[in-house]
């Protein structure tokens, strides 16, 4: 296997794995979430009675699709003693474009052995190019065209969105003219996590949600207890939004080296 080809194959591993939280779509009717009539709006898909999943994140969505951002999201392994197993963090930088984005994607973990993961990468549409580390510490470099949807395939955490939805049950704690807070304390269909590697039998579940009235979801922290082999884990997953509107997504100096590099190879 070459260079240029290890480095697709663990990029697609890594960044498919941490992209989202949640499993993929399934198709499903929507009926329009009611209109509230006391003055303070609603976010789509969110009322009094009732929070529609697929509606909010795909008003989320929707409206990160028009502009620029930077997303961050971070997830947390620790045992029943605090010690942290996992720690995962994953920055991205979006242009309106929706494709051309860069980011930086950050794991360490002390199972088995320690060990590190170290991945930047940035595209434009057409080409990706990734700086990563091996097992002896040295940077590589790589480009590659892009397949499909690119190195991330949610990058508004869309599914991920959905997916807390799915499997929580939600309520409204919050409303203000800024918008709502959505939390939930009960796990009504646990399979629409996606846990970590070896993390099963998710429960005490602890999430909460702000949302602007459009639908975005500028913030969400999701805690729960789990299993993993024979002990007690939890797990700690938060997103933020940050910089909408002001994000500036330039191609890294290290780009160009690494298009030297990967025609040479």
């Amino acid at each position: 296997m070459t260079r240029a080809v290890a480095a697709i194959v663990t990029l697609a591993l890594v960044l498919a794995g941490c992209s989202g939280f949640v499993q993929p779509d399934r198709s499903e009717t929507v009926t329009p979430a009611a209109v509230p009539t006391d003055g303070v709006g609603y976010p789509p898909g969110v009322s009094d009675d009732a929070v529609i999943p697929s509606t909010l994140a795909s008003a989320h969505a929707r409206t990160l699709a028009t502009t620029n951002y930077t997303l961050v999201t971070r997830q947390r392994v620790t045992d029943s003693n605090g010690t942290v197993l996992r720690t995962t963090n994953h920055t991205r930088y979006v242009a309106a474009n929706k494709t051309t984005y860069a980011g930086q994607f950050r794991q360490n973990g002390t199972e088995l052995n320690t060990f590190t993961t170290r991945i930047d990468y940035w595209t434009n549409g057409s080409i990706v190019a990734a700086q990563y580390d091996n097992r002896a510490n040295r940077r590589n470099q790589v480009t590659w065209p892009v397949r499909d949807d690119g190195p991330v395939s949610d990058l508004s955490e869309r599914r991920t969105i959905r997916g807390i939805g799915e499997a929580v049950a939600l309520s409204v704690a919050d409303r203000s003219d800024g918008g709502v807070v959505l939390v939930g304390t009960r796990f009504t269909n646990p399979d629409r996590l996606h846990t970590p590697l070896f993390v099963s039998d998710p429960h005490n579940v602890s999430v909460r949600l702000r949302i602007s009235h459009d639908g975005t979801v500028v913030a969400l922290r999701l805690v729960f207890d789990a299993e993993r082999s024979d002990r007690q884990v939890r797990v700690t997953q938060a997103m933020r939004l940050q910089h909408v509107g002001s994000t500036t997504v330039r191609q890294p100096e290290w780009v160009a080296n690494a298009t030297q590099r990967s025609l040479q190879e």
